[in-house]
């Protein structure tokens, strides 16, 4: 569940309609957030919350050791009961980085004081668990708002707004489609250098996701055409374009390009990775399509041209 079952939920909003929408709240208060939050500040005494505080940290501490330790030994994907689609992509290019594998060599080589961008998709989605950061202002992700191709042109306004500061943007090669023009773009002089990475599994992994969870481990419209190269595109249009198939070459183009950075050179990355699919967004709030009206072949008429 994606809130315990228990949770007693405290929802703030601007909007009223949106109050109790999706989740059933205890309390609901129509408000500015910031507003909302200084004035309840105001309201607590110096010692709010220090009670239990020491354990409660403790507990915070061991669930995030925890955590760590997990995703440093995890390397594929579980699937659902009744469906096989992660086993069978393991098994139809089992030399290929799953994107665990992939994640776990990014983190070997991002640099700590980075930027970096996400974009919607299911391999970003996987990749949420993987960085960490020591400052605020560092992660650029779509969020609720689900735009397509964001990774690139995200990381690209960043790297204009700190130019002195290493950038890497992330997407799917889904997303990255929607994206892709933009290299024609920013190969000019006048524009800095940025990393860009691809996870190339050649499908539309999050609506892939819910086909085989809603239609009995089926899919249909979500691969992609193995023959378009983005790491040639990129080559083509002046820009430095890298293919990489295992986690060591993953680790090396990623320091490198970060290396490139300084001297102007902007790279796309083309992780090669398989085709498992992780979690499928918000899984709680999942429902299985319906049939709304029959569908009758009697129906169906001739196209008049």
């Amino acid at each position: 569940d994606y809130w315990p079952t228990d949770a007693k939920i405290i929802q703030v909003d601007i909007n009223p309609d949106r109050i109790g929408l999706t989740k059933k709240v205890t309390v609901g208060i129509v408000g500015d957030a910031k507003k909302v939050a200084t004035s309840l500040l105001e309201k607590l005494s110096a010692s709010a919350g220090d009670e239990g505080r020491d354990d409660r940290m403790a507990v915070i501490s061991t669930a995030k050791s925890t955590w760590a330790q997990q995703l440093s030994s995890m390397d594929h994907e579980d699937d659902d009961p009744g469906t096989t689609w992660n086993e069978r992509a393991r098994g139809d290019k089992p030399d290929w980085m799953s994107p665990r594998m992939a994640w776990r060599a990014i983190q070997s080589a991002l640099p700590k004081d980075a930027i970096i961008s996400s974009d919607i998709g299911n391999n970003c989605a996987i990749g949420n668990a993987y960085p960490s950061f020591d400052e605020s202002r560092k992660y650029l992700a779509p969020g609720l708002f689900g735009p397509c191709g964001y990774g690139l042109p995200a990381v690209v306004g960043a790297k204009i707004g700190c130019p002195d500061v290493p950038v890497v943007g992330f997407s799917g090669d889904g997303a990255f489609g929607i994206a892709v023009t933009e290299l024609t773009a920013i190969g000019r002089e006048e524009w800095p250098a940025v990393t860009q990475v691809v996870f190339r599994n050649y499908q539309w992994g999050a609506e892939k996701r819910n086909s085989t969870l809603w239609f009995d481990d089926n899919f249909v419209g979500t691969e992609l055409d193995q023959q378009v190269s983005y790491a040639g595109i990129a080559n083509a249009c002046g820009l430095k374009g890298v293919v990489a198939r295992t986690m060591e070459e993953l680790t090396a183009a990623l320091a490198q390009s970060v290396e490139d950075q300084k001297n102007g050179i902007t790279t796309l990355i083309e992780a090669m990775i398989n085709q498992e699919l992780g979690e499928p967004f918000r899984r709680d709030a999942m429902k299985k399509p319906v049939e709304v009206a029959g569908i009758d072949a009697a129906d169906m008429r001739e196209q008049q041209v």
